[in-house]
């Protein structure tokens, strides 16, 4: 085999074993601290609380409706009295329409 080819054999050989050796190892030498954390965002029960309260004080027919919100770990449970349909479907989709919600117990009654 001519030297230069020798070389060349050689170079790409030690190359391809840096290349295996540092891909092998890569999560031996990560540390748990340089993960990133999970990007998908957290929700609390007060800022759910919160935005589902706004929604429906803020929503002009629902004006003067005594509506009761409760929030325990994104489970939201709707007490209260309405005039109608109306309301009652604006009051549930303003529950719905928050992040973080995973259900909504409407147990609202229409006068």
């Amino acid at each position: 085999m001519p030297v230069n080819l020798k070389k060349i054999f050689l170079s790409l050989l030690l190359a391809i074993t840096f290349i295996l050796y540092g891909c092998e190892n890569y999560a031996e030498r990560t540390h748990k601290s340089w993960v990133p954390p999970p990007s998908a965002p957290v929700y609390d029960d007060s800022s759910i609380y919160a935005r589902i309260s706004a929604a429906i004080q803020t929503d002009p027919v629902l004006q003067g409706t005594q509506i009761e919100i409760k929030v325990k770990d994104g489970h939201v449970t709707l007490n209260g009295t309405v005039k109608n349909d109306d309301q009652l479907t604006r009051v549930n989709m303003h529950a719905w329409i928050v992040d973080g919600v995973k259900n909504v117990d409407n147990q609202i009654a229409k006068n």
